[in-house]
């Protein structure tokens, strides 16, 4: 029976040699850990789930410490965790997931008020759409409508109607890859507290826009005018919202804008009188 001592002293020798390479890596692992890392991982519940999209609960917490991840993707931990995370970041100086934003497409040129330049028939992708002529919209500064932010959303969060994304700002965690997806620049991030916003980002002259898309913001001032506490202002151009304005009328204000380019967060915005013919 020398053999069977033999085997059993080599299945020893490599049990002791894995287990031993195990330790010694976890170890190594566990030491190399942060305390920032640390930090963040002592408010996770430690279930290791992995709905986060990460490994480990240690893994989530290296990712927000080190690499910018959104916290808010802790299902188990909820609403009340990621304001725990939230907090935390807030004692970095600069870190903009300190608060909490969710996302805005800021265009409302469907295809029923939005003209085109030209027929497009290529890739149904944002980006190879706006390398033909800045995309076949004649505003290359609104909303594409191929769904590059849908498929960059981790949630689910976004969805096209009518050739313009919509974002449902109720399952939108504000991680910010939509905006980064979009070619145009088009999406925005604004406090989670912020439900008005003007869904228009075209710089040009207000009568040029106006002729190529009949959503786009005329610049009238009539939500100035109404602005009894600076709610909005004409900037450049454009109308901007005062996310800091203390009002409860809003949705007055939003009323009296004849494009409506005055948006509820989570609404779709209402359809604009069909756009007059461009003789094509």
């Amino acid at each position: 029976m020398i053999w069977l001592d033999v085997a059993i002293a080599i299945f020893v020798a490599i049990a002791s040699f894995f287990g031993a390479s195990f330790l010694s890596t976890a170890w190594r692992k566990l030491k190399r850990t942060e305390p920032s890392t640390q930090a963040i991982a002592a408010l996770l519940p430690g279930y290791d789930c992995g709905l986060c999209g990460h490994s480990d609960c240690r893994a989530y917490a290296a990712a927000i410490d080190k690499e910018k991840a959104d916290p808010a993707l802790c299902i188990p931990g909820g609403a009340r965790l990621e304001a725990l995370l939230r907090a935390q970041l807030a004692e970095r100086p600069g870190d903009p997931r300190a608060v909490a934003k969710h996302a805005v497409v800021r265009c409302g040129g469907r295809k029923d008020a939005a003209v085109d330049d030209f027929p497009y028939d290529g890739r149904p992708s944002c980006r190879s759409a706006v390398e033909q002529y800045g995309g076949p919209k004649r505003c290359k500064e609104g909303c594409l409508g191929f769904g590059s932010c849908a498929a960059a959303c981790p949630v689910g969060a976004i969805r096209v109607t009518l050739g313009l994304a919509v974002v449902n700002p109720d399952r939108c965690t504000g991680c910010g890859l939509c905006a980064a997806s979009c070619p145009t620049g088009v999406i925005d991030l604004i406090p989670r507290g912020q439900s008005w916003y003007v869904a228009c980002s075209s710089q040009r002259d207000p009568e040029a826009r106006s002729r190529d898309c009949s959503a786009a913001c005329s610049a009238c001032g009539d939500c100035s005018e109404a602005s009894l506490h600076s709610e909005f202002s004409i900037a450049g151009g454009l109308a901007k919202e005062n996310p800091d304005a203390q009002s409860g009328h809003w949705e007055e204000i939003a009323e009296r804008c004849p494009k409506a380019c005055i948006v509820l967060a989570g609404k779709e915005k209402k359809r604009s009188s069909p756009f007059p013919s461009n003789g094509r």
